[in-house]
């Protein structure tokens, strides 16, 4: 990909819209620049579905023009993160026959393999969303990354091949055009986290990567560098604040901001002596509690969450597999004691994944929550669908502002 070359990553999530603009770093290999953010409360999507196009369309386009006021440049395509219960994998196996006089494995010979691996029984109402290779053999020679100009007569991939339901992936690209811009790439959503947090030992050696997000949390397994199990549980963050909210009587605002500042995932990491405020519904005064209390309402629901991840390991069948253990990403990995529980209800070493591999603005998206947008820039870079950068947000009025700034200093 040229150097310079603007990606665009769109999350669409529960609770937030998150819009990360980056930019190809000169002289890098693999590094992304970013350039803006933007961030905008979700409200028409439901574990993933959109459920409100108008307030969607609306979001994105909030999102996407504040972080386009921060990088003066122009957004015209994104590279779009899916994810929702419809989601669904499964492993696939193609096979050819090289043909050629020489029998030396073209790149077209692999094209031919990989469509051979798409060749399965599909539903009518679904759509392929990617068909990874995971490992090609030669005449039985397995463990091949890279096949082309090696010599033999029966080439084989694995593929991992994810799906979704037609009308689901239609509806979030609609609300994308519908915000003026064009759908450059769709992606699953933990495939982008992994390009932002995971480490390549951990990819090689085996490793879970578990996305917490605000309605679904998303699973992946990585062996041998490439992504071999993947799934969508369905409970995030934001049925923990549900449950702040219907245990205190309180909004999900404040409940959210209790939860935020004072919850914890584990009761006994709640000090005996710590108390919370808060306001309930209705009320004018606040509510003092020991803040055991809001551990209780929050335990039981992480601790069902984390269940889903050992039974969804296990259901793999790769779990003794997994030297490099857990990466917890995503808002609701920031939750106190959300770590100590992983380790305590999956067995795994776990570790907390923030975006790695970025330049520009990077403090402004080094926490897990920024994971998958971050992501989805670098699999944009990886995947060659950037754009020439073209300064200005807004044409002439960008032009002028980047003007002021740089004779007054920053400006509004």
């Amino acid at each position: 990909m040229a150097k310079g070359d603007i990606v665009v990553g769109l999350d669409i999530g529960t609770t937030k819209i998150c819009t990360v603009i980056g930019e190809v770093a000169e002289g890098t290999a693999g590094r992304v620049d970013v350039l803006g953010v933007g961030l905008s409360p979700s409200q028409g999507i439901r574990r993933g579905v959109v459920v409100d196009i108008d307030t969607t369309v609306r979001a994105i386009e909030d999102s996407v023009q504040k972080a386009q006021r921060m990088a003066d440049v122009d957004v015209r395509s994104v590279v779009v993160g899916v994810t929702g219960e419809h989601i669904a994998s499964l492993n696939s196996r193609g096979v050819i026959a090289i043909t050629h006089a020489d029998r030396e494995v073209t790149q077209e010979d692999v094209d031919r393999v990989l469509d051979n691996s798409r060749v399965i029984v599909l539903p009518p109402d679904r759509d392929i969303i990617h068909y990874i290779p995971r490992s090609y053999s030669i005449d039985g020679q397995n463990g091949i990354r890279s096949p082309v100009g090696m010599s033999g007569t029966r080439l084989e991939v694995e593929t991992h091949i994810v799906t979704g339901a037609k009308t689901f992936l239609e509806n979030v690209a609609k609300c994308v055009q519908r915000a003026g811009l064009h759908v450059a790439d769709t992606v699953l959503e933990p495939i982008a986290t992994a390009e932002a947090v995971l480490m390549e030992s951990e990819r090689d050696l085996g490793v879970v990567l578990v996305d917490i997000g605000g309605g679904t949390s998303d699973l992946a397994i990585f062996i041998g560098g490439e992504i071999c199990h993947s799934a969508v549980l369905p409970v995030g963050g934001y049925y923990v604040t549900k449950d702040i909210s219907a245990g205190l009587r309180t909004t999900l605002e404040e409940a959210e901001r209790v939860k935020t500042a004072h919850g914890s995932a584990i009761v006994a990491l709640a000090g005996e002596a710590e108390t919370f405020s808060f306001t309930r519904l209705g009320a004018h005064e606040t509510t003092t509690l020991p803040t055991r209390i809001l551990a209780e309402i929050i335990e039981p629901r992480m601790n069902e969450l984390l269940q889903m991840v050992r039974h969804e390991v296990n259901r793999s069948n790769y779990a003794g597999l997994l030297p490099a253990g857990l990466v917890l990403s995503g808002g609701g990995a920031l939750l106190r004691g959300t770590k100590e529980l992983a380790v305590e209800m999956t067995g795994l070493p776990t570790r907390i994944g923030s975006p790695t591999g970025i330049g520009g603005l990077s403090e402004s998206v080094g926490g897990p929550s920024y994971a998958t947008a971050v992501g989805l820039v670098q699999f944009g870079g990886k995947a060659q669908v950037g754009i020439p950068r073209r300064e200005g947000a807004g044409g002439l009025m960008a032009a002028i502002r980047k003007w002021m700034r740089n004779i007054f200093g920053r400006i509004d």
